[in-house]
């Protein structure tokens, strides 16, 4: 798989500013700094993952159901499954880079 470049560039400021909160908490070690990775990394799994759901149509049922619902709304709105159909990979990519850098530190912690 192919990353594009701001998924790199968006992986190394996180990394970077990472590395920086553990410095600043004075608890420099490999766990600590997996641990800060990690919330980053939670960061972009939330929000790719919302969006993800959102891409694949699930709620458009629902969203269809509540339109026939309420017969009074004419205007017709973008569906739910078009709402993040683009945008999902911009947030899981980096989301799997800043994964398997944690994975990675805290597996040279425990060595």
């Amino acid at each position: 798989m192919r990353f594009k470049k701001s998924s790199w560039i968006i992986s190394l400021t996180s990394l970077l500013v990472s590395i920086l909160l553990t410095i600043i908490q004075k608890d420099f070690s490999l766990t600590a700094l997996s641990d800060n990775l990690f919330l980053f990394t939670l960061f972009f799994l939330i929000i790719g993952g919302f969006l993800w759901v959102f891409s694949s149509g699930f709620f458009d049922n629902f969203q269809r159901s509540f339109k026939k619902r309420n017969k009074k709304t004419k205007t017709e709105g973008m569906k739910l499954s078009e709402v993040g159909r683009s945008s999902f990979r911009f947030w899981l990519e980096p989301a799997g880079i800043l994964l398997l850098l944690s994975l990675l530190t805290l597996l040279l912690a425990i060595f």
